[in-house]
C-alpha cells in the first residue's frame, strides 16, 4: 500500500479533529510494522439492521490491510449477503472458527444468542489452534453487537470465558465513537462545566409493523420479554452514553412503562428516573411507538437509513445541565454567563457558544477502531466489563418497571452471579445480601441458528 494514499482512505473512517494526524500516523505505523498479511474479520448475523453495516465497514478498510474472511448465517440458504460481498458462507459458528484464520469476528446475531456465539468462537479457535500446533490462540479480539447479553448472568459468563481464552472483547455501543459524542464528553468532563447537576434525554420515534414481522418466527424475539422491547435494544444507548458522557455511574434507578400501543409482551414507551454517583438526577423518556424526529438518529444524522427532518431541523434529544452552563446534543450549542456579568443569574443575559464538528459514520470509526483492537494497538473504548455496567443500569430500569420501585444497579449483582469479573464490577457498598435461586433450563435454539443449542439460567425471583 503506497503511503500517499493512507489519508485518503482514513478521510472516511476517522473524525477530522486535533487529533486527526496522530490517528493518521498511529495507522500508518501499524500498517508498516505489521506482518504484511491480512487482518481477517468475520462476521456473524449479517443481517439488514446491522450487520450488513459492519460487513460494509470491513469492506471499506480494505486499503490497511483488513479482509472481510466469511460470513455466518442462520441458514445456509441465506446466500445473499455473501454473495454480494464475494465471501464464503458458514451456518456453524464453531465451523467457521476452525476452518478460517480470522483474528477477529463481529457477532450481530440476535441478543439471546451472543453468549453461545462467543462460547463457539472461542471453542473453534482452540481447535484450530490444537490442529496447527500453535502456541497462542489466533482469535485476538471479539465484536459483540449491544446489549452485551439479555442478563447479566450471560453477560458475566461471556466476559469470564473470553478473559481465560486471552480474547479482548469489544461491545458495539457505536455512539461512543461519534464525534458529537466525544465533543460533549470533553465539554461535560471539562472543570468548566460542573459539577453536573441533571440531565434530560428523549427516545421517540415509530418502528414499523414490518419491523416486528409477526409472522416471522426468526424475528419474534423482538416482541419477546427478556430479548427484544425499546428498554433492552433502543434505551441501553442512552443509559450507556449517560455514563460514558459524564463519567458517572447511576446508583439507583426508578421507571415506569407502558405496553398499551401493541399490547405485547414488551414495553413500547415509558419513563425513568435516575440518581448518579454524585447526587444529580437525570430523566429519561423513550417510545418505539410516536412519529417524532426526537431521538439520537434522526438528530444526529449520522445512519443514512434514517431520511431527514423536514423544516428547519429537529433540535436536540439530550441536555446537560452543569453549575457553569448547560449544553443541547446534537446540536453542542452550550450556554453560559459571561465574565461581563456583575450577578449570575435569571437577570442577567446567557452567553451562546456553538461548535459544529464533522459527522462521520460510527460504525466505521468503531470497525477502525477494532482493527487496532486485534493489532494489540489499542484496548476497547468500551469493554465487556464497562459494557456490563450499561447492562446492569438497564436490568434495573426492568426491574423497577416490573416492581414499581427503586432499583439499584449494584444490587443486582448477586450472590447467584458471584465471580471474580462480578465482584469486580459490583460497588461493595451496593451489593445485596438477597440469594435469589437460580433454575437451569435447556434452551433449543432452532435447527440452522448457526449450529447450536445452550443453556441458560435465570433467576426464580425475577422474570428479567
Amino acid at each position: 500500500l503506497a503511503p500517499r494514499n493512507l489519508p485518503r482512505v482514513l478521510e472516511s473512517a476517522w473524525p477530522r479533529s486535533p487529533c486527526w494526524s496522530a490517528a493518521t500516523n498511529a495507522i500508518q505505523e501499524a500498517h508498516a510494522t505489521s506482518r504484511g498479511d491480512m487482518c481477517r474479520i468475520a462476521v456473524i448475523g449479517a443481517g439488514p439492521l446491522v450487520g450488513i453495516q459492519h460487513c460494509s465497514a470491513i469492506k471499506a478498510l480494505e486499503a490497511f490491510g483488513v479482509e472481510l474472511a466469511c460470513i455466518c448465517q442462520r441458514r445456509a440458504d441465506d446466500t445473499a449477503v455473501a454473495e454480494r460481498f464475494g465471501v464464503p458462507l458458514y451456518s456453524d459458528v464453531q465451523e467457521m472458527a476452525t476452518h478460517e484464520h480470522l483474528e477477529g469476528v463481529v457477532v450481530s446475531a440476535p441478543t439471546h444468542l451472543h453468549l453461545p456465539c462467543v462460547e463457539k468462537c472461542i471453542a473453534g479457535a482452540r481447535d484450530r489452534q490444537k490442529a496447527l500446533g500453535e502456541e497462542r490462540l489466533g482469535l485476538r479480539a471479539i465484536l459483540v453487537e449491544k446489549p452485551l447479553c439479555e442478563d447479566l448472568h450471560s453477560a458475566l459468563r461471556l466476559v469470564e470465558l473470553a478473559e481465560k481464552a486471552g480474547v479482548l472483547i469489544l461491545v458495539g455501543h457505536q455512539r461512543r465513537h461519534s464525534v458529537f459524542v466525544q465533543r460533549a464528553r470533553d465539554l461535560v468532563q471539562d472543570a468548566n462545566f460542573g459539577p453536573l447537576r441533571g440531565l434530560t434525554a428523549e427516545f421517540a420515534l415509530l418502528k414499523p409493523e414490518s419491523y416486528f414481522k409477526r409472522d416471522d418466527p426468526r424475528l419474534a424475539w423482538r416482541g419477546q420479554k427478556g430479548k427484544g422491547g425499546p428498554v433492552l435494544i433502543n434505551l441501553i444507548h442512552e443509559l450507556d452514553l449517560l455514563r460514558y458522557i459524564t463519567g458517572h455511574e447511576v446508583t439507583t434507578v426508578f421507571a415506569a412503562t407502558s405496553s398499551a400501543a401493541r399490547a405485547a409482551e414488551v414495553e413500547d414507551t415509558g419513563a425513568v428516573t435516575v440518581v448518579l454517583d454524585h447526587g444529580a438526577v437525570g430523566t429519561f423518556f423513550f417510545s418505539d411507538a410516536a412519529p417524532s424526529p426526537w431521538s439520537y438518529e434522526f438528530t444526529t444524522q449520522e445512519n443514512k437509513k434514517y431520511p431527514p427532518v423536514p423544516g428547519s431541523g429537529p433540535g436536540d434529544c439530550y441536555h446537560f445541565m452543569g453549575a457553569q452552563r448547560s449544553l443541547a446534543f446534537p446540536s453542542l450549542r452550550s450556554y453560559r454567563y459571561g465574565q461581563e456579568v456583575a450577578e449570575a443569574g435569571w437577570d442577567a443575559p446567557l452567553t451562546l457558544e456553538e461548535d459544529t464538528p464533522q459527522k462521520e459514520d460510527p460504525i466505521r470509526l468503531q470497525m477502525a477502531h477494532f482493527v487496532k483492537v486485534c493489532r494489540g494497538q489499542e484496548q476497547p473504548v468500551c469493554s465487556g466489563r464497562d459494557a456490563i455496567q450499561s447492562l446492569a443500569v438497564t436490568m434495573a430500569v426492568l426491574r423497577s418497571a416490573e416492581t414499581q420501585a427503586p432499583v439499584r444497579p449494584g444490587d443486582l449483582f448477586t450472590s447467584s452471579a458471584c465471580s471474580p469479573v462480578s465482584r469486580a464490577i459490583a460497588d461493595p457498598k451496593q451489593t445485596s445480601a438477597d440469594q435469589s435461586p437460580t433454575t437451569t433450563y435447556r434452551e433449543t435454539v432452532a435447527i440452522g441458528d448457526f449450529g447450536f443449542s445452550h443453556d441458560k439460567k435465570t433467576s426464580a425471583s425475577s422474570s428479567i
